[in-house]
């Protein structure tokens, strides 16, 4: 298996399980309700719905950065403000992070193996600690989640039938 395929299954591990280091982004989002998700239980932290759309944005400019281009990325891009209304918006937010997910370790997946070590052209570092660094982004931000969910975001109301 190539490095560049290698790398792309340690992200799809980080979002959909089977990973080493704990709780892949499937398992830390199972079950988060529209009001868990915007819940803030510590309150100088984002709430979970913050660091979903922080982590989608981050996977859409690292796969537009492997595919050549230099986006520039607004504060508002950065850390969006999770403005959802609805049970279908947080689910249509949470399939776009697993679906930019994937993009992204298929872009990584298809990045030619011989590459990884150039520097990045008016970037600092190379192609491989990019795709690093975003796997480490990735695991970062789920352990977040996992932490906030054990601080009473899930467990703030049982679910009744």
């Amino acid at each position: 298996m190539s490095e560049s395929k290698r790398l792309s299954d340690q992200i799809q591990r980080a979002l959909r399980g089977d990973a080493w280091h704990g709780p892949s982004w499937r398992e830390v989002l199972e079950d988060v309700s529209l009001a868990d998700a915007v819940r803030r239980p510590i309150p100088q932290a984002h709430s979970i719905a913050e660091i979903v759309l922080h982590t989608t944005t981050w996977q859409e400019v690292a796969k537009r950065r492997l595919d050549g281009e230099t986006p520039k990325v607004t504060e508002e891009q950065d850390w969006p403000k999770a403005a959802l209304t609805s049970e279908a918006e947080w689910t249509a937010a949470t399939k776009r992070l697993f679906d930019t997910g994937q993009t992204l370790a298929d872009t990584v997946g298809a990045f030619p193996e011989q590459r990884l070590q150039e520097e990045r052209p008016g970037n600092a570092g190379t192609w491989y600690q990019l795709a690093v660094g975003i796997l480490q982004h990735e695991l970062y931000h789920a352990g977040q989640v996992g932490l906030l969910r054990k601080a009473g975001v899930s467990a703030a109301a049982p679910k009744t039938s």
